[in-house]
């Protein structure tokens, strides 16, 4: 049996939510929607096939584990674009990596832990691909972070970012070992965890109890992740201001309130880039973003902002930790 249109919907902004770590979740979800667990299985399965669904899977923060993060960009001539980006996005742990309409074109975003320095990392990636180098925008403060957008109104639903109390743990191969099966795509079927715990060699209940324990500290949310143009969300903007430094986070703390913002940071500048605070907004139309632009410059009295947009998108994944590929990557280049 096949879910209404309302029941799809509800269905979309669950699981962007957040998905339970219980060993059978699409029954549990079903419940609460009046559905049935195979009806909702079948509905996963189907937003996957109209490539709607990216994945179910948790979202790791890197900090707590050990790892540096940053936002990367660098200025590479039109005709060596294509054969730099795919040298980045060869990188295990580049996520996201885009051309932008700006004379810095490439962004990536990028984390290593502590025993390859992200700054060599850069070096060597930027060797590699024949570039003079590239630039690391780190992190200052985070504001808001993360998309989940109602498929009827397509707004974004996002919270305010709470700042996390959590602190850095310590990871054992074992604790790397299940940090890696739960950023694996979640199975859609009946029991994933166990299929998913199986795959470590652990139970189904270790694993769970795992997840929980680290839910809300090491891993910050476990959920869907959609490919939003399918849902006619088409356009994104990055949205660049330069702020002072005593502004920052007034600032910061005002447009994470907006509806309209999905993600706020606060990063260290660049050369020939002053901006230190960034906003992503989206819309149906590049116009759409710049209009929400105007109205965040005229409610925040931010007049210096430059809005930069996708131009072509080489990779977008979740960031994945501990991956062996990740160490044959160092070793053959460090």
């Amino acid at each position: 049996m096949s879910l209404s249109t309302d029941a799809r919907n509800a269905l979309i902004r669950v699981i962007q939510s957040g998905v339970p770590f219980e060993s059978r979740p699409f029954r549990s979800i079903a419940e609460d929607l009046g559905a049935t667990e195979a009806a909702i299985i079948e509905a996963l399965c189907e937003l996957q096939r109209e490539k709607i669904l990216r994945e179910i899977s948790a979202v790791l923060e890197g900090s707590l584990l050990g790892h540096q993060s940053a936002l990367a960009t660098g200025t590479i001539p039109g005709k060596r674009i294509e054969a730099v980006a795919e040298i980045v996005s060869a990188h295990p742990t580049v996520s996201h990596n885009y051309l932008r309409n700006h004379i810095y074109n490439l962004w990536f975003t990028i984390a290593v832990p502590a025993e390859m320095p992200l700054e060599r990392t850069l070096e060597l990636l930027a060797k590699e691909a024949g570039v003079d180098g590239f630039h690391s925008l780190a992190r200052t403060h985070v504001f808001k972070i993360g998309v989940n957008f109602d498929p009827e109104s397509l707004k974004n639903r996002t919270e305010v970012t709470e700042t996390s109390t959590a602190t850095k743990i310590e990871v054992s191969p074992r604790d790397a070992q299940f940090f890696r099966a739960l950023q694996t795509p979640l199975p859609l079927v009946e029991r994933p965890f166990d299929e998913l715990a199986r795959g470590v060699d652990a139970s189904e209940d270790d694993l769970i109890e795992f997840a929980r324990h680290h839910l809300g500290g090491a891993i910050r949310r476990y959920v869907g992740t959609l490919r939003h143009r399918k849902l006619g969300v088409k356009e994104n903007g990055m949205v660049v201001w330069r702020v002072s430094d005593d502004q920052v986070q007034a600032a910061g703390e005002q447009l994470a309130r907006a509806p309209e913002v999905s993600h706020c940071y606060a990063r260290n500048p660049v050369r020939n880039f002053p901006y230190t605070l960034y906003s992503m907004v989206h819309g149906p139309s590049r116009e759409s973003c710049h209009e929400i632009a105007r109205e965040l410059s005229r409610q925040t009295g931010l007049e210096d902002y430059a809005v930069l947009f996708s131009e072509r998108e080489f990779k977008k994944q979740r960031l994945r930790y501990f991956l062996p590929e990740l160490d044959r990557w160092w070793r053959e280049r460090a």
